[in-house]
């Protein structure tokens, strides 16, 4: 096929029919620039146009090929289902093709969800957290009422199911320093609105200490404020106090470092 004679060929049947490039474009639902590169011989109609661009042209698809018009007559019918033959396959290639890819991709995702279980099984994504601090007791009204003493040691996820579980013991609330009572907090514990609550428990079942659910906490832990039942507020900043005692708790979504 020699793309200067067929590109000739299409230029000349086409003002022939008195089309445009324009026109004759929309007719084959292709660019007006597709038509121009073909007329320059910059390139080759693709194999599922010929049929269509030789009817538009009233052409045979033979002589579309050859790039001129002969008087002979040629087996068009045939030539028509070769061509038809070669754009099925070309369609079914590109179908393999972009399902090769799909499996591939598919098959990547699997291997990471699997990789990202046995890397969490393996405990990979957890940081220890050991730490002891002073915080200050705020009475009911938010006055500062003394000093209590924190201690934090546990783990602490760092991806997936952003969590700590371990020891969360607030000295001035007995209940959660006795043995074997641990805390379970989660950062984004709804998903919608990056709420951070605090669970205690005990092997088997859940337990309540008098300490509200709802918290403010720090990726690092070193700063947090929460409320008792009865209104007192243990924070490590005077800044948690009125959010805590406003009834009302502002979502804040937290940002994980990279820095543990």
């Amino acid at each position: 096929m020699d793309r200067e004679k067929t590109g000739e060929l299409i230029a000349s049947a086409r003002r022939e029919k008195g089309l445009t490039q324009k026109e004759l474009a929309r007719t084959l639902h292709v660019s007006d620039r597709a038509v121009s590169k073909w007329e320059r011989g910059a390139g080759f109609p693709d194999v599922s146009l010929l049929e269509p661009l030789a009817d538009a042209l009233g052409l045979t698809v033979l002589n579309l090929l050859r790039g001129e018009e002969q008087e002979t007559a040629e087996p068009e019918l045939t030539v028509r289902r070769a061509v038809a033959l070669l754009a099925r396959q070309a369609r079914e290639k590109t179908r393999r093709r972009w399902g090769q890819i799909l499996g591939t991709l598919t098959a990547l995702a699997l291997a990471g969800f699997v990789l990202f279980g046995i890397l969490d099984r393996a405990g990979v994504f957890l940081r220890p957290v050991s730490l002891t601090m002073t915080a200050t007791v705020y009475t009911p009204e938010g006055e500062p009422a003394g000093e209590t003493e924190i201690t934090i040691d546990g783990t602490r996820q760092i991806l997936g199911d952003k969590s700590f579980v371990g020891r969360f013991a607030i000295g001035c609330v007995e209940a959660t320093c006795r043995e074997r009572v641990e805390a379970r907090i989660r950062w984004d514990a709804m998903e919608v609105g990056g709420y951070q609550d605090i669970l205690y428990y005990r092997p088997g079942e859940f337990c309540a200490l008098g300490v509200e659910r709802m918290l403010y906490i720090t990726e690092s832990m070193q700063s947090f404020g929460l409320r008792l039942e009865d209104g007192t507020v243990i924070a490590t900043d005077a800044a948690y106090v009125p959010l805590l005692l406003s009834g009302y708790y502002y979502s804040i979504r937290p940002v994980f470092s990279n820095q543990f």
